[in-house]
């Protein structure tokens, strides 16, 4: 599953979208009423657990994430385990006091970050078994981040160094740690992703040092990484000077936003097929692809903040019905076409959001509320058509108070 995103919208002042939009010639309706079939459940928190948020989810239902507790400084790794009711608490390392998920595998391998202060954190793999290791760093690294994991529990990154550049790892399941190639003329790099067969994607670049980002003259060049952890450049379509990747399927392929030549803003979608060949899909915030390539965000086309958008294989772009909403965003797609995200009121509180369901055929299903309210957002779906997202609890005046982890099912 694609690693998750924990996006927070501005508030809008524009009037509110029609219910009715065009997907190709075709009307797309909104579903009635008696289509809303996934139920809602918040899931348990600890107890003096204020605040919890969903992270990841498997194939299985098993979904991770963190929780808040009242006077802390931080959160704390959790996981809610498909079938079997309570949760399971994945500890910080030894002598550290917060613990953070980034990414879950099929098979139920958790990875993310310990730390007592930030930027100063470690990667952490967990077992199935939710035991916590270590993932060892470079020497001098400032600290480290583990973004994502397969089903043999292989785990991929970087580490920090205080003049703000990083070093793309990968770390065997047996904690054998791979310091993996930059590009040649690049000195700092990180991989964001990798699937069961072990190939990795990310970006490197070149940064002077001096602990600020990187130089819009020195453009993040789109990688991947073999199984033996050769790095090869990916094509970038003509026009286009730099890319950075964020999530590659078992297939191979790969999704990541482009920069075109000239511009500061890597602010185009962009689909690399398993066969290797590249599409521009558009201007765009991209958050999931699947197996066949079709691609799931905010479309930046029409509208500056944001179409909820289906990029298709073919190349075509569906803008998604939002009913009643002023903007909104597609954040996960499954195997089969469906997917999941929110919208946004067109004034107002921007934390007021309405969870929203897309089927393969465009209609759109909000999803129900839950026993906190009407306001949630959905961040992932799985083949099985499990949701996992979280539902907001608001005061008598309105005001978002509460944040809670939570699942939609059949």
């Amino acid at each position: 599953m694609a690693r998750l995103r924990s996006p927070r919208p501005v508030t809008l002042a524009a009037a509110a979208a029609t219910a009715l939009l065009l997907l190709g010639s075709a009307p797309v309706a909104v579903a009635e009423p008696f289509e809303l079939l996934p139920t809602s459940r918040l899931l348990p928190i600890p107890p003096g657990g204020l605040h919890s948020f969903v992270k990841g989810l498997n194939s299985s239902g098993t979904v991770i994430g963190e929780y808040y507790v009242e006077g802390s400084d931080g959160p704390l790794a959790i996981r809610w385990n498909a079938g079997r009711p309570g949760y399971t608490r994945l500890a910080p390392l030894p002598g550290e006091q917060f613990s953070r998920t980034t990414a879950l595998s099929d098979r139920g391998w958790v990875v993310g970050l310990s730390y007592n202060s930030l930027p100063n954190s470690h990667p952490v793999r967990w077992t199935p078994g939710a035991t916590p290791t270590r993932l060892t760093l470079p020497g001098g690294s400032r600290g480290g981040n583990a973004s994502a994991v397969n089903d043999s529990g292989v785990a991929v990154g970087d580490a920090s160094e205080e003049s703000n550049r990083s070093h793309p790892l990968r770390w065997q399941s047996d904690g054998t740690r791979t310091d993996l190639p930059v590009l040649p003329g690049d000195n700092s790099g990180t991989a964001t992703s990798v699937n069961n067969a072990g190939t990795a994607v990310g970006w490197t670049e070149k940064r002077d040092g001096t602990g600020g980002p990187a130089h819009p003259a020195h453009p993040a060049h789109p990688v991947r990484w073999n199984a033996a952890g050769v790095v090869s450049a990916l094509p970038l379509p003509a026009g286009f000077d730099a890319a950075r990747t964020s999530r590659i399927t078992d297939n191979g392929v790969v999704l990541g936003h482009g920069r075109l030549a000239g511009s500061t803003e890597y602010d185009r979608v962009l689909v690399w097929a398993a066969d290797g060949t590249v599409r521009d899909a558009g201007r765009g915030r991209g958050y999931d692809v699947n197996r066949a390539a079709t691609a799931v965000g905010a479309s930046l086309e029409d509208d500056p903040n944001g179409d909820t958008a289906r990029w298709n294989a073919n190349g075509t772009r569906t803008v998604l019905a939002n009913p009643a909403e002023e903007a909104g965003e597609v954040l996960a797609i499954n195997n089969r076409g469906t997917a999941v995200g929110y919208a946004w009121p067109p004034a107002g509180n921007p934390a007021l959001d309405k969870a929203l369901l897309w089927k393969p055929d465009g209609t759109v299903v909000p999803l129900p509320p839950s026993s906190l309210g009407p306001y949630a957002a959905a961040f992932a779906i799985n083949d099985a058509g499990v949701i996992a997202g979280f539902a907001v609890g608001t005061d008598g005046a309105g005001n978002a108070t509460t944040w809670r982890a939570t699942v939609w099912k059949r």
